[in-house]
């Protein structure tokens, strides 16, 4: 390449790369919108409602929450596919959007693999079993004593198709060895209030918005989907103490439009962890069953690959496919 050529070339890479830099160092200097692809109330939209006013406060600009309901999540996470990559949108990605649906859906509006730039994990947290306090259903094995000798009378409800309790559900009812009926909501507080009111059985509920109505009397706790039990809720058995080898691990993280510059990712990165050494934020996590578990963008994204395999191997075995 001759002299006259290059050096244009090398002045323009040159001032481009400033341009970013500069521009990234004002970042953020107007409010950024946080989609939440799950309903009020969920676990995600917890989890955000924990952490997003101490980011805000370090960041020092405001973070609207927008919830984008339905389809199991696919309509959020497709709006924040198409949302330019300027870091002034993020999303919450969750194991049902991120590694579960791509397995059972063949046409999403997004690619969860190319679309989206990982920032952080959130928490990581087991699903409850929950039924109707009003059950006759005290354990994991008279659920499943009842449904062997009754097939197909039990039902459970989930948060959507594709949902970590539509999976769990599932999973359950393969590794058991019952037939159990399906009964999706859009929501998952709808999903648990179904229960309450007898409509289905049981349900998987995330913790946050599950907890509230076992301690109000609404519902009543069977297991957690973990493969023992947590420190947290002692008195509270895992389902793998009834079906061996059973878990199902509830998480979520925020990410960005991939294209987001990588110094926005890696500022965002940095502030979110300084978040989660709040001794308060912790706490308030804590108390509703969430498990800090924040770390680098390579981890979230070996997170979501290993756990996207995983789910392909259950979705083959128990032959689920939705469209």
């Amino acid at each position: 390449m001759s002299k006259n050529l290059l050096l244009p070339l090398l002045v323009g890479l040159s001032l481009s790369t400033l341009s970013l830099g500069a521009w990234s160092e004002g970042y953020p200097n107007h409010p950024i919108k946080l989609i939440i692809p799950h309903a009020a109330g969920s676990s995600p939209d917890a989890v955000a409602r924990v952490i997003t006013p101490k980011l805000s406060e370090r960041l020092g600009q405001p973070i609207v929450i927008d919830n984008r309901v339905g389809a199991g999540g696919a309509i959020g996470l497709g709006a924040a596919a198409k949302a330019p990559a300027d870091g002034y949108t993020l999303v919450v990605g969750h194991v049902g959007t991120l590694t579960i649906n791509p397995n059972i859906y063949t046409n999403l509006p997004y690619d969860s693999k190319k679309d989206f730039a990982p920032i952080s994990m959130s928490v990581t947290t087991p699903l409850l079993m929950v039924v109707s306090a009003e059950s006759p259903f005290k354990t994991v094995s008279d659920v499943i004593a009842y449904a062997k000798k009754n097939p197909e009378k039990i039902t459970f409800s989930s948060a959507g198709n594709g949902t970590a309790s539509h999976m769990a559900g599932v999973l359950f009812g393969a590794m058991a060895g019952i037939n159990i009926t399906h009964i999706p909501y859009k929501a998952a507080p709808a999903a648990l209030t179904s229960v309450i009111a007898g409509d289905v059985t049981f349900t998987f509920g995330g913790q946050p918005p599950a907890w509230p109505l076992v301690k109000g009397n609404k519902l009543r706790a069977l297991g957690l989907s973990s493969l023992t039990r947590v420190s947290d809720f002692p008195e509270t058995p895992a389902v793998a103490e009834s079906v061996s080898g059973f878990e199902v691990l509830d998480w979520n993280g925020l990410m960005a439009p991939t294209g987001t510059p990588s110094e926005v990712i890696e500022r965002l990165n940095t502030e979110i962890k300084e978040v989660f050494k709040d001794p308060e934020i912790i706490k308030k996590l804590r108390s509703q069953g969430l498990l800090p578990a924040t770390g680098s963008p390579a981890q979230f994204s070996e997170r979501i690959e290993s756990e996207t395999l995983k789910w392909a191997r259950v979705s083959k075995d128990i032959k689920l496919q939705l469209d």
